[in-house]
């Protein structure tokens, strides 16, 4: 019995394992804003439990930072000009779900979701 159970933990922790190695690499999206389309390029890494990484567009680059993985979900957040903001995230197959949350007196719609799609190098 204790063979069976050890078994399963080591099988439900290798696809846990699996799953965060998958947010890491490069993924990108795009959305409209006021001055039209932009894309995003996102470089996840992660060790662990610990999520790194960067954010970049044609106006920048900011640093992931506070990055957590808990299986498939993680969450981290970013500096926007003094404001920082929360972004939660969740691998769901081929693509990434992050929902951002505007810092307090933000504008913007709360919980806007963006969809990304894997890079292929």
């Amino acid at each position: 019995m204790k063979k069976i159970i050890l078994t399963v933990f080591i099988a439900l922790f290798a696809v846990l394992a699996s799953n965060a190695e998958g947010i890491s690499g490069k993924w990108k999206s795009s959305f409209e804003g006021p001055q039209g389309s932009m894309e995003l390029n996102f470089t996840f890494k992660v060790d662990g439990e610990k999520l790194t990484g960067t954010i970049s567009s044609e106006m920048g680059e900011v640093e992931i930072t506070n990055g957590k993985v808990n299986g498939n979900e993680f969450t981290y957040q970013i500096d926007a000009m003094g404001n920082i903001m929360t972004q939660k995230g969740k691998l769901d197959g081929e693509v990434i779900k992050i929902t951002m949350e505007m810092p307090e007196g933000g504008q913007g719609p709360e919980g806007f979701e963006m969809v990304l799609k894997k890079v292929v190098e």
